[in-house]
């Protein structure tokens, strides 16, 4: 992997916040939900959101 720059770290470090706030945010509403398909529908989302997390990280190992 190329070496990144600090303004590309500094980005990634960005997206890897909002990336985990957005796994707290859906994991949250699905435990909120008394709905089946909206409950699976936010775990589906925040499964999304928890693997774009994983390959940011990648990025930075």
């Amino acid at each position: 992997m190329p070496n990144l720059t600090s303004k590309e770290l500094t980005a990634i470090e960005d997206q890897l916040g909002i990336e985990q706030n957005l796994i707290k945010k859906y994991t949250m509403y699905a435990q909120a939900t008394q709905d089946s398909q909206l409950k699976t529908k936010c775990d589906e989302i925040a499964a999304k959101h928890q693997c774009h997390y994983n390959t940011l990280l990648s990025h930075l190992n």
